[in-house]
């Protein structure tokens, strides 16, 4: 682990830099139950069965078509599933008893089985058929909507899957309003490519594949677990440089992006902020090399919510930078909006670190109260008021100004820290099992980038596996065993790939301590969470506020 690279010098500074990645200390200054189609939706296409449901004039298999009133984000969708096998016996509608064993649409798709129920909405995308079914199936076309049966892939947690026909924009109050059922991201990024990268395509699907591993709720025990962010590639669009007021004008719209409103395709190409406000993107991913001068390692801005649970925008609409890199406020753009580094001869390892730093903004901007509540603990963030620390997370205590430090935090126990002999302030905390990390400073920290170091390599307990869950003495949350080298071997485990200790594939992917943030997300509260609050109050599915 000595050998990896590292991502660059720490978070929460705004600037363009020529060849490592922003990452500059902070300060403390305000400082699933369905077994569902995956994330290809292969499964779903069995739905093709309900083409055959032309026959299903008497239609009354749409008595199942209830089903689709869950898929309200795609308007019954699910119910065209159950229409697939009612159209298969459709040739019998007189009766339309056979649409009754519409249900067989269980099997269009794996996750027609929890489709029945109509979770599985986005497969609604072509379910008029299920609304037919609704009504009493009185037109056979509610046999022909199986053919969605794609919508099955919602069915890997019986929720619904966002972007969808009724919601695709970032700060859409779809999202707050239906949070709880959203059982996977599928976001749609634009990738501007101001290196002209060879391999871009081959990069794209690494990169979307590894963040779709690290989502994967405790993928690290549960090879089933199903990945709650899966990536959807736009366009791949070449720029000659990092600016984003020349990115978001109607030139660049022009000459480079050429995306139009796919509700109005004669019309006009349509600027950054328009493909963000209209849905057609929800994330931009600059691709440049290590070399080159590039974006900043998170280039945000947010939506203001209230602490209210559900959450309620600011009133009038307020937007505020969380950016680890460059403001972009001034785009102004009326959604959040996200445009992340992609460094193109860095591993996967290093956007999860970035991404990583986002999070962390999130805790200081205050723009999402509600998720700063839940994640504080776990991200250690919160020393100040939980262990009585003289600041608010470590990088205020462990500044290495971008070189590994492995003796700024002492561990005398495996709970118990203390200020080491590289520490800028002195500090004694007790116990510090009850979070878990965040970008530069894992369970085990003993200083900004030891991630990566197995000399030291403490063995600690932390809260990571059963955050939210109380279920150890006195309520507290279970601990459980973490050093570097655990969650080393875990991430190798999980490669797609050949892994030998050594080999390229895996020092790519696990670069800048990808194994590490792998290991915390996979721990995050994902879709279907029963974790609660101190105070007795629900998580939520932690991955949708990155939307909001």
């Amino acid at each position: 682990m000595s050998s990896r690279l590292r991502s660059g010098v720490g978070p929460s500074v705004a600037f363009l830099f020529l060849g490592m990645t922003a990452c500059v200390p902070t300060s403390d200054n305000n400082t699933p139950a369905g077994t569902g189609g995956n994330q290809s939706g292969n499964a779903g296409t069995m739905g093709g069965a309900g083409t055959m449901g032309n026959g299903g004039t008497v239609g009354s298999a749409g008595t199942t078509g209830n089903g689709g009133n869950g898929g309200s984000v795609s308007t019954a969708g699910t119910t065209g599933t159950a229409g697939a096998t009612a159209g298969t016996t459709g040739g019998g509608a007189t009766t339309g008893g056979a649409g009754t064993t519409g249900a067989g649409g269980s099997t269009a798709g794996r996750g027609g089985t929890t489709g029945a129920g109509g979770m599985a909405g986005r497969g609604g995308t072509t379910g008029s058929g299920g609304t037919a079914g609704a009504r009493g199936g009185t037109t056979g076309t509610a046999g022909s909507s199986g053919t969605t049966g794609t919508a099955g892939t919602t069915g890997a947690g019986g929720g619904v899957i966002w972007p969808n026909e009724t919601s695709s924009a970032n700060s859409d109050d779809w999202l707050v309003q239906n949070h709880d059922r959203i059982s996977q991201l599928r976001p749609k990024v634009l990738a501007i490519d101001i290196g002209n990268t060879s391999n871009a395509m081959t990069l794209i699907q690494r990169h979307i594949d590894g963040l779709a591993n690290a989502t994967s709720f405790h993928k690290y025990s549960n090879t089933s677990a199903q990945p709650m962010l899966v990536y959807q590639l736009a366009k791949v669009v070449k720029g000659t440089s990092p600016s984003y007021t020349e990115w978001a004008s109607q030139s660049f719209a022009d000459n480079n992006i050429q995306m139009k409103d796919p509700k109005d395709p004669s019309g006009p190409n349509l600027t950054l902020c328009q493909l963000f406000e209209k849905g057609v993107i929800n994330e931009v991913w600059c691709m440049a090399t290590q070399n080159q001068t590039k974006c900043g390692e998170t280039q945000e801005t947010k939506v203001v919510y209230s602490s209210a649970d559900p959450p309620v925008k600011q009133t009038p609409l307020r937007i505020v930078s969380a950016s680890n890199g460059d403001n972009v406020t001034n785009l102004n753009c009326k959604v959040s909006i996200r445009i992340i580094d992609f460094n193109t001869s860095r591993g996967v390892g290093c956007h999860q670190h970035a991404m990583g730093h986002g999070w962390e903004r999130y805790m200081d901007t205050q723009a999402l109260p509600l998720l700063r509540k839940q994640a504080a603990r776990f991200l250690n963030w919160d020393l100040n008021t939980r262990v009585m620390a003289p600041f608010s997370n470590f990088y205020s205590a462990c500044n290495s100004n971008g070189s590994q430090l492995t003796d700024c935090i002492v561990w005398s126990s495996n709970i118990h820290a203390v200020s080491g002999n590289s520490a800028a302030r002195s500090f004694d905390i007790a116990d510090m099992s009850g979070g878990c990390g965040n970008a530069h400073f894992y369970a085990n920290t003993t200083g900004t980038y030891s991630y990566d170091a197995n000399n030291p390599d403490p063995m600690v307990l932390s809260s990571c596996e059963h955050y939210g869950m109380h279920d150890g003495a006195s309520g507290k949350d279970m601990t459980t065993p973490y050093t570097n080298k655990m969650t080393d071997d875990l991430a190798r485990a999980q490669q797609a790939g050949p892994c030998t200790a050594g080999s390229p594939y895996c020092s790519t992917e696990d670069d800048c301590g990808g194994h590490g943030t792998s290991y915390l997300y996979q721990s995050f509260p994902n879709y279907g969470t029963t974790a609660k609050n101190d105070d007795g109050t629900p998580m939520h599915n932690w991955w949708p506020y990155l939307f909001y």
